[in-house]
């Protein structure tokens, strides 16, 4: 539905029990018509340092268990208390929920490098069993000897053990280490000097190193840095090697049982829908600290105060008596230093205009809303001075496909559409312009009728614009004055536009121009003027100076056609250059058309929309739009709501 006025907010105020002061606020916002504003007269604020600090700590503990925490989107508990205790004991809850993650996170690991040293355990002796070692020897303590015995990574196991591949029965004497061989750069001498046998698993070598006590650090250091670690021997190890697979199968298993419970617990705290209610409230407390908390005054009944522009504003009381909560709302008097916002025309087709119009400000609460209108007369311009089929539908398709990256392209949509009929009325298609019959006519050959359309088109905008200021004039109860002098220069302004084409009408005139002066000595008067002379010389100098601006505003207009006629040209010339003798391979042709016609897109549709722009600032809002009102902004809603 067309409406001409912005919607006014009304003031409204309520009294709440302090500790009902978040769930009532909550239940406005959701309402999606409320902004809330502290009152001017309430020099009290809310004391918001301990939630801030409970939500920051809030903040910390999320980033930290993001991927445990369930989903905050559940819905919150009914949010009844003081908002500072209320977020502690949420941030209590999922503190304690905290510590049991970590705590089984923690098991969890322990559990699954268990599990991990039990695989590589069972490979080793399996590995081991086969080559023929002797477990028993390695496992006894000796104050002689350094046994150890290491797992190595396939690739880096075979450069170290080149030097006994030849043989795998070495003798098992201890072998004597040169004390200079340790000062060797890489240390692999003196490792591998220490290599008594290795033996190739599926996954593994494991070799075992004897050496003096001495060497145990160099052997550790060694070995460590080429990727291989101990595996030692556990005390309960049998030396029967089937008893051995029977121990380790029943240890991983009780090691998998574990994991499993483990697993199964972290799953179920991170589905627990009290934790997930915990997590909502803090969401929502923290919603309500960002937005809310600096306009409530601090009192034991908090003052809620803003704006809405609920249709029926019994509405909101209702919210509030359906969740229990019994405050009665008013509408009183807004305070007198502040100034009403109001909320322009936001159906689906007239929001992709919008940015135009705050390009020069809000209307005023007595001010025309042309959100409306625009969406008529810029679609139209833009249209008219872009007139292709092809170039239309490619801003239709580009709008289309972008719209869900940058929403504030979607004017581009209307006036693409735009662009296709005024394309169908003139015959242009990519630029071709025998393709398609003009259902109107071929601008090139009618470029006066191309240029008196638009100017037409701009007379009556501007006369929409000198009505619409008359129209504000009833609504601001100035409407005499209006009639005195303003509607005598629309008067004058029609009269001087019909006289060439009328020229019996060129005797009303003199009549305009006598009931301008008449009202302008009438408001003179009224103001008290001690010289008539000089007021009405004052007049005069006003409507000279008002003609002007309106013969220049028309004027304007003719560039409306003037980019029309520029379009066809561009597109002659494009199709001209596409068919010079110079071009005589089909792929030539082809690449100027579609050259040339992107360049035709990009540079018209940049200075198309420059121009529109221009003219509907500079010719049409001048008229009548002051933009001395302030935009309505409701509070964003919590996120478990929206």
């Amino acid at each position: 539905m067309l409406r001409l006025r912005p919607i006014q907010a009304h003031w409204f105020e309520t009294y709440v029990p302090r500790e009902q002061t978040l769930l009532a606020t909550e239940l406005l916002a959701s309402s999606g018509a409320v902004q809330l504003e502290l009152d001017p007269r309430v020099p009290e604020r809310v004391d918001t340092r301990k939630l801030h600090d409970a939500i920051q700590g809030y903040r910390a503990l999320a980033e930290a268990h993001r991927e445990d925490l369930p989903n905050s989107q559940a819905q919150p508990t009914a949010l009844v208390g003081s908002p500072t205790l209320l977020a502690r004991t949420a941030l209590h809850q999922l503190q304690a929920w905290a510590k049991r993650v970590d705590y089984l996170h923690q098991h969890q690991e322990q559990a699954q490098a268990e599990l991990d040293y039990l695989r590589l355990l069972d490979e080793g002796l399996a590995t081991l069993h086969a080559a023929g070692i002797d477990l028993e020897g390695l496992t006894h303590h000796s104050h002689f000897l350094c046994k150890c015995l290491f797992a190595c990574p396939q690739d880096d196991a075979d450069s170290d053990s080149d030097s006994d591949s030849d043989s795998e029965t070495e003798t098992e004497t201890e072998t004597e280490t040169d004390s200079d061989t340790e000062t060797h750069s890489d240390g692999k001498p003196a490792l591998q000097a220490l290599v008594h046998r290795v033996a190739h698993g599926p996954r593994h070598d494991f070799a075992l190193l004897l050496g003096k006590p001495e060497d145990a650090d160099i052997v550790r250091r060694m070995v460590l840095e080429q990727g291989c670690e101990p595996l030692g021997m556990p005390s309960w190890l049998s030396a029967d090697r089937g008893q051995q697979r029977r121990d380790i199968d029943s240890l991983r298993r009780e090691k998998q049982a574990r994991l499993e419970a483990i697993e199964a617990e972290l799953a179920r705290l991170r589905a627990d829908p009290k934790i997930a209610a915990a997590h909502a409230n803090l969401e929502t407390l923290a919603w309500y600290l960002e937005h809310a908390a600096h306009q409530l005054g601090a009192h034991d009944l908090c003052h809620i105060t803003g704006w809405t522009v609920a249709p029926e504003p019994g509405q909101l009381q209702q919210r509030l008596w359906d969740a229990d909560i019994r405050a009665i709302m008013r509408f009183p008097e807004p305070p007198p230093s502040v100034k009403s916002p109001v909320m322009t025309l936001n159906t689906w087709w007239a929001q992709p205009f919008q940015p135009l119009l705050l390009m020069w400000g809000t209307p005023g609460q007595a001010e025309v809303d042309p959100s409306g209108v625009l969406a008529l007369i810029v679609p139209l311009l833009f249209g008219y001075m872009f007139p292709d089929v092809g170039h239309g539908l490619m801003l239709v398709a580009f709008a289309l496909f972008f719209w869900w990256r940058w929403p504030a392209i979607r004017f581009l949509l209307p006036c693409g559409l735009s662009a296709m009929l005024f394309g169908l009325l003139f015959g242009d298609l990519f630029g071709f312009d025998t393709l398609i019959p003009a259902l109107w006519l071929k601008p090139l050959e009618a470029p006066m009728i191309v240029l008196g359309v638009p100017l037409l088109f701009g007379v009556l905008l501007l006369l929409l614009g000198l009505v619409f200021a008359g129209l504000e004039a009833q609504w601001r109860g100035t409407l005499q004055q209006w009639l005195e002098v303003d509607a005598a220069v629309l008067v004058l302004y029609l009269l001087l536009l019909l006289t060439p084409f009328v020229h019996e009408i060129l005797w009303l005139v003199p009549l305009a121009l006598l009931h301008y002066f008449v009202g302008s000595a009438m408001q003179a008067r009224a103001q008290r003027l001690a010289v008539l002379g000089a007021a009405l010389g004052e007049a005069l100098g006003r409507l000279l100076l008002s003609l002007f601006e309106l013969a220049l505003n028309t004027l304007s207009f003719l560039r409306v056609g003037a980019f029309a006629l520029a379009h066809a040209a561009l597109s002659h010339a494009i199709m001209t250059l596409a068919d010079t003798d110079s071009v005589q391979h089909p792929l030539g042709w082809l690449l100027i058309l579609v050259l040339g016609n992107l360049f035709a897109v990009v540079l018209e549709g940049l200075i198309v929309f420059v121009q529109t722009t221009r003219l509907v600032l500079f010719e049409f809002f001048i008229r009548f739009l002051h933009a001395d009102g302030r935009i309505y902004q409701p509070v964003h809603q919590p996120p478990t709501t929206q």
